[in-house]
């Protein structure tokens, strides 16, 4: 009987502790950084403002700042002004600068072996970033621009619509466009639409009016500047959701110095 309850206790512990993040250092609201990684998930925290991320690494850093092995889970990130509900990578051999600048916010990445990497983008979130949001319009000028842009996402393509604004006929006009179109990798860092087919409502446009409201569009997402090498290879529409990978996925693994954060 006693052996039971015992059995019955580690079950219990065992339920509660994989509920969440079994990390070795937890963190709420702020870092208060206390090892070579804690300042560098820090940088990460506070560059991608994320409301959660799970860092694990395989050992502390060396003086060069390489690290073996490098974990990262990160949830409601936005890169490119666009919500991204997860995104994760797991890098290889990866080389930063010297950790001794990481404790004044200078962190780089230089280079990594291997990188495996998985972003989940939600149409919510999509549509949310283009709520009220005019695109193409520059500061100061009278150009052409899209207003009221919205998107679905279904397993088969990316549909959207919007008004496209445009000064270049004889009267300044609203039209609405709608767009059905897959979705592709350019350069490995850019997310555009991939052969769109073009709907216009009772008016016919010329080619060049049509062919410049697209390029104001694209990329629609761009992870030029994201401060990680990453580079994806494909994109997978679901309905909902887009999600964009490498060709071998990031895992996390075990064997390592875990820090858990959480926004609140």
């Amino acid at each position: 009987m006693k052996m039971k309850k015992f059995l019955l206790g580690l079950i219990f512990i065992f339920a509660l502790s994989s509920a969440g993040y079994a990390a070795d250092y937890e963190f709420k609201g702020k870092i208060d950084a206390k090892d070579d990684v804690s300042h560098l998930l820090n940088f990460y925290v506070k560059k991608f403002t994320p409301e959660e991320l799970l860092l694990t690494v395989s050992e502390q850093p060396d003086s060069t700042g390489k690290i073996n092995e490098l974990y990262m889970d990160l949830k409601g990130v936005v890169i490119d002004k666009i919500r991204l509900d997860k995104l994760t990578f797991r890098m290889y051999g990866v080389q930063f600068n010297a950790p001794s600048n990481w404790r004044a916010g200078n962190v780089e990445c230089k280079d990594a072996m291997r990188i495996q990497a998985l972003g989940i983008i939600l149409e919510k979130d999509i549509n949310q970033s283009l709520k009220d949001k005019t695109i193409g319009r520059k500061k100061n000028k009278k150009g052409d621009y899209w207003k009221n842009v919205s998107l679905k996402i279904t397993p088969k393509n990316l549909q959207g619509k919007g008004y496209y604004h445009t000064n270049a006929l004889v009267l300044p006009l609203d039209i609405l466009i709608e767009i059905t179109s897959g979705l592709k990798i350019v350069k490995a860092k850019e997310l555009w639409l991939d052969r769109p087919e073009v709907k216009i409502n009772r008016l016919d446009l010329p080619d060049y009016i049509t062919n410049k409201a697209l390029s104001q569009i694209q990329p629609l997402l761009n992870l030029n500047k994201f401060p990680l090498p990453l580079s994806l290879h494909k994109v997978q529409l679901e309905k909902g959701k887009a999600t964009l990978s490498t060709r071998q996925l990031p895992k996390a693994f075990s064997n390592g110095i875990t820090y858990h954060y959480r926004a609140r």
